[in-house]
Protein backbone atom coordinates (compact mmCIF):
# COMPACT_ATOMS: atom_id res chain seq x y z
CA UNK A 1 0.00 0.00 0.00
CA UNK A 2 2.96 2.68 0.82
CA UNK A 3 4.39 1.54 -2.83
CA UNK A 4 1.16 2.50 -3.84
CA UNK A 5 0.90 5.91 -2.03
CA UNK A 6 4.70 6.47 -3.23
CA UNK A 7 3.90 5.91 -7.06
CA UNK A 8 0.67 7.86 -6.75
CA UNK A 9 2.93 10.99 -5.25
CA UNK A 10 5.78 10.46 -7.97
CA UNK A 11 3.07 10.36 -11.27
CA UNK A 12 1.43 13.54 -9.17
CA UNK A 13 4.69 14.99 -9.43
CA UNK A 14 5.50 14.34 -12.64
CA UNK A 15 2.45 15.82 -13.95
CA UNK A 16 2.64 18.78 -12.02
CA UNK A 17 5.92 19.62 -13.68
CA UNK A 18 4.54 18.69 -17.26
CA UNK A 19 4.02 21.82 -19.40
CA UNK A 20 0.37 21.10 -20.43
CA UNK A 21 -2.68 20.84 -18.69
CA UNK A 22 -3.50 17.84 -17.54
CA UNK A 23 -7.02 16.50 -16.11
CA UNK A 24 -8.43 13.70 -14.90
CA UNK A 25 -12.17 12.49 -14.80
CA UNK A 26 -14.15 9.83 -13.92
CA UNK A 27 -16.67 8.96 -16.67
CA UNK A 28 -19.33 10.17 -14.89
CA UNK A 29 -17.16 13.58 -15.83
CA UNK A 30 -16.02 14.40 -11.82
CA UNK A 31 -12.17 16.19 -11.60
CA UNK A 32 -9.97 14.15 -9.66
CA UNK A 33 -6.80 15.35 -10.84
CA UNK A 34 -6.10 19.21 -12.13
CA UNK A 35 -2.17 19.79 -12.39
CA UNK A 36 -0.76 23.30 -12.28
CA UNK A 37 -0.43 24.36 -15.73
CA UNK A 38 -4.02 23.77 -15.86
CA UNK A 39 -4.76 26.49 -12.96
CA UNK A 40 -2.36 28.48 -14.95
CA UNK A 41 -4.42 28.46 -18.28
CA UNK A 42 -7.25 28.87 -16.42
CA UNK A 43 -7.29 30.65 -13.32
CA UNK A 44 -9.19 27.98 -10.83
CA UNK A 45 -7.08 25.90 -8.30
CA UNK A 46 -7.13 22.54 -8.05
CA UNK A 47 -9.19 23.21 -4.61
CA UNK A 48 -12.11 24.98 -6.03
CA UNK A 49 -12.51 22.18 -9.27
CA UNK A 50 -11.80 18.53 -7.56
CA UNK A 51 -15.38 16.71 -7.59
CA UNK A 52 -17.02 19.02 -9.59
CA UNK A 53 -18.24 18.23 -13.31
CA UNK A 54 -15.58 19.02 -16.33
CA UNK A 55 -18.14 20.98 -18.07
CA UNK A 56 -19.09 23.07 -15.56
CA UNK A 57 -15.77 24.16 -15.01
CA UNK A 58 -14.93 24.48 -18.70
CA UNK A 59 -18.30 25.11 -20.38
CA UNK A 60 -17.52 24.60 -23.57
CA UNK A 61 -16.88 20.62 -22.84
CA UNK A 62 -20.45 20.79 -22.58
CA UNK A 63 -21.17 20.25 -26.45
CA UNK A 64 -22.56 17.33 -28.00
CA UNK A 65 -19.20 16.59 -29.45
CA UNK A 66 -17.88 16.30 -25.70
CA UNK A 67 -19.54 13.77 -24.79
CA UNK A 68 -20.40 11.64 -27.66
CA UNK A 69 -16.60 11.22 -27.90
CA UNK A 70 -16.52 10.19 -24.00
CA UNK A 71 -19.38 7.60 -24.61
CA UNK A 72 -17.45 6.23 -27.48
CA UNK A 73 -14.25 6.07 -25.58
CA UNK A 74 -15.44 4.24 -22.37
CA UNK A 75 -17.37 1.88 -24.14
CA UNK A 76 -13.85 1.06 -25.57
CA UNK A 77 -13.27 3.33 -28.34
CA UNK A 78 -9.62 4.74 -29.45
CA UNK A 79 -8.29 7.79 -28.31
CA UNK A 80 -9.72 11.13 -29.66
CA UNK A 81 -8.17 14.59 -29.98
CA UNK A 82 -9.57 18.19 -30.76
CA UNK A 83 -7.60 20.40 -32.34
CA UNK A 84 -7.88 24.21 -31.62
CA UNK A 85 -8.32 25.24 -35.18
CA UNK A 86 -12.20 23.58 -35.31
CA UNK A 87 -12.63 24.03 -30.92
CA UNK A 88 -11.97 27.49 -29.91
CA UNK A 89 -12.07 28.77 -25.96
CA UNK A 90 -12.09 24.80 -24.28
CA UNK A 91 -10.09 26.10 -21.82
CA UNK A 92 -9.86 30.47 -22.37
CA UNK A 93 -10.44 33.01 -24.83
CA UNK A 94 -6.78 34.00 -24.44
CA UNK A 95 -5.49 30.09 -24.70
CA UNK A 96 -6.17 27.71 -28.06
CA UNK A 97 -5.59 24.47 -27.11
CA UNK A 98 -5.55 21.20 -29.21
CA UNK A 99 -7.31 18.45 -26.62
CA UNK A 100 -6.10 14.70 -26.24
CA UNK A 101 -8.25 12.24 -24.32
CA UNK A 102 -7.32 8.69 -23.31
CA UNK A 103 -8.71 5.96 -21.41
CA UNK A 104 -6.31 4.76 -18.37
CA UNK A 105 -7.54 1.65 -16.40
CA UNK A 106 -6.56 1.78 -12.44
CA UNK A 107 -7.50 0.25 -9.01
CA UNK A 108 -10.13 -1.51 -11.78
CA UNK A 109 -11.93 1.56 -12.57
CA UNK A 110 -11.74 3.87 -15.62
CA UNK A 111 -10.07 7.21 -16.03
CA UNK A 112 -10.14 9.36 -18.51
CA UNK A 113 -6.94 11.89 -19.11
CA UNK A 114 -7.64 15.07 -20.73
CA UNK A 115 -3.84 16.48 -22.61
CA UNK A 116 -4.69 20.38 -23.09
CA UNK A 117 -1.64 21.30 -25.11
CA UNK A 118 -1.29 25.01 -25.34
CA UNK A 119 -0.85 26.27 -29.02
CA UNK A 120 -1.34 29.71 -28.41
CA UNK A 121 2.12 30.94 -29.47
CA UNK A 122 2.13 28.49 -32.58
CA UNK A 123 -1.34 30.24 -34.12
CA UNK A 124 -0.01 33.54 -33.07
CA UNK A 125 3.36 32.43 -34.91
CA UNK A 126 1.01 31.77 -37.98
CA UNK A 127 -1.03 34.96 -37.61
CA UNK A 128 2.76 36.49 -37.49
CA UNK A 129 3.10 34.67 -40.77
CA UNK A 130 -0.04 35.25 -42.39
CA UNK A 131 1.13 39.07 -41.80
CA UNK A 132 4.04 38.46 -43.07
CA UNK A 133 3.29 36.89 -46.07
CA UNK A 134 0.38 39.40 -46.88
CA UNK A 135 3.09 42.28 -46.58
CA UNK A 136 5.09 40.38 -49.31
CA UNK A 137 2.42 39.95 -51.60
CA UNK A 138 1.65 44.02 -51.16
CA UNK A 139 4.93 44.50 -51.55
CA UNK A 140 5.54 42.37 -54.99
CA UNK A 141 2.26 43.39 -56.48
CA UNK A 142 3.85 47.53 -55.88
CA UNK A 143 7.42 45.48 -57.47
CA UNK A 144 5.14 44.74 -60.34
CA UNK A 145 3.40 47.88 -60.51
CA UNK A 146 7.05 49.90 -60.64
CA UNK A 147 8.56 47.04 -63.35
CA UNK A 148 5.52 47.92 -65.94
CA UNK A 149 6.56 51.58 -65.05
CA UNK A 150 10.06 50.71 -66.01
CA UNK A 151 9.17 48.97 -68.84
CA UNK A 152 7.10 51.56 -70.01
CA UNK A 153 9.70 54.37 -69.44
CA UNK A 154 12.27 52.21 -71.24
CA UNK A 155 9.98 51.02 -73.90
CA UNK A 156 7.23 53.09 -74.72
CA UNK A 157 7.33 56.72 -76.01
CA UNK A 158 6.13 59.06 -73.29
CA UNK A 159 4.24 61.54 -75.20
CA UNK A 160 2.49 59.05 -77.55
CA UNK A 161 2.23 55.87 -75.78
CA UNK A 162 3.64 53.70 -78.69
CA UNK A 163 6.81 52.03 -78.98
CA UNK A 164 9.91 53.67 -79.13
CA UNK A 165 12.85 52.89 -81.08
CA UNK A 166 14.25 50.28 -77.94
CA UNK A 167 11.35 48.16 -78.59
CA UNK A 168 11.27 48.32 -81.96
CA UNK A 169 14.70 46.87 -82.38
CA UNK A 170 13.19 44.57 -79.77
CA UNK A 171 10.57 43.30 -81.99
CA UNK A 172 12.04 44.07 -86.01
CA UNK A 173 14.92 41.72 -84.84
CA UNK A 174 12.70 38.95 -83.86
CA UNK A 175 10.10 39.61 -86.53
CA UNK A 176 12.93 39.55 -89.13
CA UNK A 177 14.11 35.64 -87.86
CA UNK A 178 10.64 34.64 -87.84
CA UNK A 179 10.02 35.41 -91.31
CA UNK A 180 13.58 33.96 -92.47
CA UNK A 181 12.27 30.62 -90.47
CA UNK A 182 8.93 30.53 -91.81
CA UNK A 183 9.30 31.87 -95.58
CA UNK A 184 6.89 34.61 -94.99
CA UNK A 185 7.16 38.27 -95.48
CA UNK A 186 7.84 41.00 -92.96
CA UNK A 187 6.57 44.36 -94.12
CA UNK A 188 7.39 48.09 -92.50
CA UNK A 189 6.06 51.10 -93.38
CA UNK A 190 7.73 54.54 -93.36
CA UNK A 191 5.30 57.46 -92.30
CA UNK A 192 6.12 61.00 -92.03
CA UNK A 193 3.44 63.59 -90.76
CA UNK A 194 3.23 66.14 -93.61
CA UNK A 195 4.20 69.84 -92.82
CA UNK A 196 4.39 68.90 -89.16
CA UNK A 197 7.21 71.79 -88.69
CA UNK A 198 4.82 74.66 -89.74
CA UNK A 199 1.94 72.88 -87.19
CA UNK A 200 4.25 73.89 -84.43
CA UNK A 201 5.30 77.24 -85.97
CA UNK A 202 1.46 78.19 -86.07
CA UNK A 203 -0.13 76.61 -83.73
CA UNK A 204 2.50 75.98 -80.99
CA UNK A 205 4.10 72.83 -79.94
CA UNK A 206 1.23 72.05 -77.31
CA UNK A 207 -0.57 72.02 -80.09
CA UNK A 208 1.71 69.77 -82.17
CA UNK A 209 2.14 67.23 -79.23
CA UNK A 210 -1.46 66.67 -79.35
CA UNK A 211 -1.44 66.26 -82.87
CA UNK A 212 1.21 63.61 -83.14
CA UNK A 213 -0.89 61.70 -80.48
CA UNK A 214 -3.62 61.64 -82.76
CA UNK A 215 -1.31 60.43 -85.41
CA UNK A 216 -0.09 57.40 -83.28
CA UNK A 217 -3.64 56.73 -82.16
CA UNK A 218 -4.81 56.56 -85.64
CA UNK A 219 -2.17 54.18 -86.35
CA UNK A 220 -2.25 51.85 -83.93
CA UNK A 221 -6.19 51.67 -84.62
CA UNK A 222 -5.56 50.58 -88.45
CA UNK A 223 -3.18 48.34 -87.76
CA UNK A 224 -3.31 44.59 -86.22
CA UNK A 225 -2.88 43.27 -82.99
CA UNK A 226 0.57 42.09 -83.76
CA UNK A 227 2.09 45.37 -85.59
CA UNK A 228 4.16 47.23 -83.74
CA UNK A 229 3.67 51.21 -84.16
CA UNK A 230 7.06 53.02 -83.14
CA UNK A 231 7.51 56.66 -82.84
CA UNK A 232 11.14 56.61 -84.77
CA UNK A 233 11.73 60.48 -84.75
CA UNK A 234 10.09 63.87 -84.36
CA UNK A 235 7.53 63.09 -86.97
CA UNK A 236 8.38 60.32 -88.11
CA UNK A 237 6.81 56.42 -87.42
CA UNK A 238 7.43 52.80 -88.37
CA UNK A 239 5.34 50.15 -88.46
CA UNK A 240 6.39 46.79 -88.20
CA UNK A 241 3.89 44.18 -90.17
CA UNK A 242 4.58 40.74 -89.78
CA UNK A 243 3.08 37.56 -91.02
CA UNK A 244 2.38 39.09 -94.08
CA UNK A 245 1.61 36.06 -96.65
CA UNK A 246 1.20 37.88 -99.78
CA UNK A 247 0.25 41.61 -100.70
CA UNK A 248 -3.34 41.18 -99.73
CA UNK A 249 -2.79 41.23 -96.55
CA UNK A 250 -1.19 44.80 -96.34
CA UNK A 251 -3.33 46.11 -98.32
CA UNK A 252 -6.09 45.19 -95.43
CA UNK A 253 -3.41 47.25 -93.97
CA UNK A 254 -3.50 49.86 -95.89
CA UNK A 255 -6.62 50.80 -97.18
CA UNK A 256 -7.57 51.55 -93.23
CA UNK A 257 -4.72 54.07 -92.99
CA UNK A 258 -5.56 55.31 -96.55
CA UNK A 259 -8.56 56.42 -95.41
CA UNK A 260 -7.59 58.58 -92.24
CA UNK A 261 -4.21 59.71 -93.83
CA UNK A 262 -5.57 62.98 -95.43
CA UNK A 263 -8.46 64.46 -93.79
CA UNK A 264 -9.44 67.96 -91.73
CA UNK A 265 -9.19 67.86 -87.89
CA UNK A 266 -10.00 69.62 -84.90
CA UNK A 267 -7.59 70.24 -82.51
CA UNK A 268 -7.53 73.04 -79.28
CA UNK A 269 -10.59 74.58 -81.94
CA UNK A 270 -8.01 74.82 -84.67
CA UNK A 271 -9.13 73.52 -87.96
CA UNK A 272 -5.74 71.91 -89.42
CA UNK A 273 -4.93 69.62 -92.34
CA UNK A 274 -3.52 66.28 -91.29
CA UNK A 275 -1.49 64.68 -94.33
CA UNK A 276 0.26 61.66 -94.17
CA UNK A 277 3.23 60.43 -96.21
CA UNK A 278 3.56 56.68 -96.36
CA UNK A 279 6.70 54.27 -97.42
CA UNK A 280 6.29 50.43 -97.34
CA UNK A 281 9.24 47.69 -97.94
CA UNK A 282 9.02 44.47 -97.75
CA UNK A 283 11.76 41.39 -96.50
CA UNK A 284 12.97 39.97 -98.88
CA UNK A 285 12.16 41.56 -102.22
CA UNK A 286 13.74 45.06 -100.80
CA UNK A 287 16.27 43.96 -98.25
CA UNK A 288 17.42 41.63 -96.00
CA UNK A 289 18.33 43.47 -92.88
CA UNK A 290 16.11 45.59 -91.01
CA UNK A 291 18.09 48.80 -92.13
CA UNK A 292 17.89 47.87 -95.33
CA UNK A 293 14.39 47.49 -94.93
CA UNK A 294 13.79 51.18 -93.12
CA UNK A 295 16.26 52.88 -95.75
CA UNK A 296 14.22 51.60 -98.52
CA UNK A 297 10.94 52.20 -96.86
CA UNK A 298 12.18 55.87 -96.52
CA UNK A 299 13.14 56.10 -100.45
CA UNK A 300 9.65 55.16 -100.97
CA UNK A 301 8.12 57.68 -98.24
CA UNK A 302 10.20 60.85 -99.72
CA UNK A 303 8.76 59.65 -102.97
CA UNK A 304 5.03 59.68 -101.90
CA UNK A 305 5.86 62.99 -100.48
CA UNK A 306 6.69 64.65 -103.07
CA UNK A 307 3.95 63.18 -105.32
CA UNK A 308 1.89 64.99 -102.63
CA UNK A 309 3.31 68.07 -102.97
CA UNK A 310 2.97 68.20 -106.71
CA UNK A 311 -0.35 67.12 -106.43
CA UNK A 312 -1.40 70.04 -104.33
CA UNK A 313 1.08 72.80 -105.96
CA UNK A 314 -1.23 71.71 -109.31
CA UNK A 315 -4.22 72.23 -107.30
Amino acid sequence: MDDEKKMDSMLSGILNCINEGIVMITEDLMITYWNPFMEKMTGRRSEEVLGARIDHILPELGRPFFHSAIRGLSAGGNPVFFSAAMHRNMVSPEHRVNLKINRIATNGQNILLLEFMDVTNQFQRIKQLQTYVGQLSHLNTQLKQKEKVIEKLAYYDKLTGVANRALFDKFADKYLNEAKKTGTMLGLMFIDVNEFKQINDTYGHNTGDKVMTRVASLLTESTRKNDIVCRYGGDEFLVLLPGIHSLDDYQHIAERIEDNKKRHIVQDGYDLWLSLSIGISFYPDDGNTISELIEKADEYMYYNKQQSREQQNQL
